[in-house]
């Protein structure tokens, strides 16, 4: 078994030390560790040359103005080197640039692997956060190498993490979180701000979930900070968006079966909203 680990970051001195220095301390430990320097204009370069088992690859990519994009490109690059350095890997764990690791974290996932061969992406959870059943916590994924080989690379675009997910599921692959596995995200967002629901709504009309669809999860999130007035502005921005009837990019095969996937969504989240 051999695994590699990937991360990303764009002026991050803050925390990146941190994630660097858990990542280093995984038991057992990954073959080779690439850190991508998304052009940063801090000191995060100089931070990540500091430490000899580190990869460092700069990039220097326009910066462009779809949240995401640069993210995506910067993950695809760094996957693309560690391949090159570890051909044969069989899992890659992708960690945030804020995320902070126990020293298990890997080897307790990897276990669910092992007992679960159709398990294609998997993850713990944030400390302060909740993951619904069937996704994964953005912070710190991991993929199987074969589940990685149908998802091919990271679509840049707003949200490219939930639709990396999705095209695992379409090609067969079961996605799961485990609460009981956790880890630390230093720096964490919520839904407080009413420009992430309008990025949240717009998102869902690229992932090609129906209008109604994000209607009843905006009741489902009705109890969330800020109280009813955040899913209905999610709700909004997909109906608003949807009326412009935007190019959709992806494959119509994909778009199928996002519809079908819809509603199972729908099913868990009320099932979670009631055991919460």
């Amino acid at each position: 078994m051999k695994y590699v680990a990937l991360t990303s970051g764009r002026n991050e001195e803050r925390f990146i030390r941190k994630t660097i220095e858990a990542i280093l301390a995984l038991d057992p430990p990954p073959e080779s560790y690439v850190v991508v320097d998304d052009n940063s204009t801090d000191k995060t370069a100089k931070i990540i040359s500091e430490y000899n088992e580190i990869t460092l690859l700069k990039l220097n990519n326009p910066r462009h103005e779809t949240r995401g994009v640069n993210l995506a490109w910067a993950l695809n690059s760094g996957v693309k080197k560690i391949t090159k350095l570890v051909p044969d890997w069989d899992f890659l764990l992708k960690v945030d640039a804020d995320s902070v690791l126990p020293k298990d974290y890997f080897n307790r996932i990897h276990e669910k692997f092992v007992e679960n061969p159709h398990l294609g992406v998997s993850s713990g959870t944030p400390y302060d956060e909740m993951v619904w059943r069937g996704r994964a916590s953005d912070g710190a994924k991991v993929y199987r190498r074969e589940c990685w080989d149908d998802i091919k690379h990271f679509t840049p675009g707003n949200a490219f993490d939930t639709l990396a997910l999705i095209q695992a599921k379409q090609h067969g692959w079961v996605v799961e979180s485990f609460p009981e596995f956790k880890y630390t995200q230093l720096r964490t967002w919520r839904r407080g701000n009413l420009s992430r629901w309008v990025l949240s709504g717009r998102s869902r009309y690229f992932l090609g979930f129906p209008v109604w669809h994000t209607f009843l999860i905006a009741i489902v999130y009705a109890t969330d900070r800020p109280f009813i007035i955040g899913g209905f502005t999610m709700f909004l921005a997909h109906l608003l968006t949807a009326i412009g009837r935007l190019r959709k990019p992806h494959s119509n095969e994909y778009y199928e079966f996002a519809k079908k996937y819809a509603i199972w969504e729908l099913l868990e989240r009320l099932h979670e909203k009631r055991l919460t």
